[in-house]
């Protein structure tokens, strides 16, 4: 009798062990998956700055006072604009098609009717003439307001209270006609010149490292 009770007990011994064993394993996994996902094995474990503006966009028809201007109100933490990226998007009328010189692109695009416009691709930082260009604090370096410096590119210069940034037509821009390639245009897009006082253009800062928009805006345009 004891032999077969002695028997019976070592074999209940075994499933017990298994099973614990088995929750182990599962806490183990489950932690592992929990570290991954929370990125301490290398993941994505940045914080997300945060970002304040005033941001103008002036469109009067000539190239004297039409522009991107904005400047840093408040930011977290100084932020290099190399995590960076500037996005805008808008709907505007087609105004006059005849003054945009690219025609293959908006000219088929009738007087009067509505279009889709921004650009995703500013602050390029691969390019050494990226804008919006940078000026004041975060800017280091050789800083001119009229020919602009490679520092003064968009990655290439730190965001702090007080830094400037701004984007211009060329200087042939006047009476809303304009040749493509300008400084404006990389910020807002093709068909730029078309927006007019009243429109909407919707302006986002987006952090890299995180993939989140820090900053988000409707700004009105306005006409000087």
């Amino acid at each position: 009798m004891k032999l077969k009770l002695q028997t019976s007990r070592d074999s209940a011994v075994s499933p017990v062990i298994g099973v614990m064993l088995m929750l182990v394993i599962t806490i183990i996994i489950a932690a592992v998956v929990s570290a991954f996902a929370g990125g301490l094995f290398g993941g994505n474990n940045k914080e997300t700055p945060t970002l304040a503006m005033d941001v103008k966009i002036v469109n009067s028809g000539n190239a004297a006072d039409s522009g991107f201007f904005a400047t840093v109100l408040s930011v977290s933490e100084p932020t290099s604009t190399k995590q960076l990226k500037l996005t805008t998007s808008w709907v505007a009328t087609m105004n006059d098609n005849l003054s945009y010189d690219s025609g293959t692109v908006l000219g088929s695009t009738p007087d009067g009717k509505a279009f889709a416009g921004g650009n995703t691709t500013a602050g390029n930082v691969t390019a050494t003439d990226a804008v919006p260009y940078g000026f004041g604090p975060g800017v280091t370096g050789d800083v001119n307001l009229t020919t602009y410096t490679v520092n003064q590119s968009f990655g290439n210069f730190t965001l702090m209270p007080g830094t400037g940034l701004i984007a211009e037509p060329a200087s042939t821009y006047s009476g809303y006609s304009h040749i493509s390639g300008s400084d404006l245009e990389k910020v807002l897009g093709t068909g730029w010149e078309q927006l007019r006082p009243g429109d909407i253009v919707t302006v986002r800062v987006i952090y890299a490292p995180t993939g989140k928009a820090i900053f988000q805006k409707e700004v009105t345009v306005s006409g000087g």
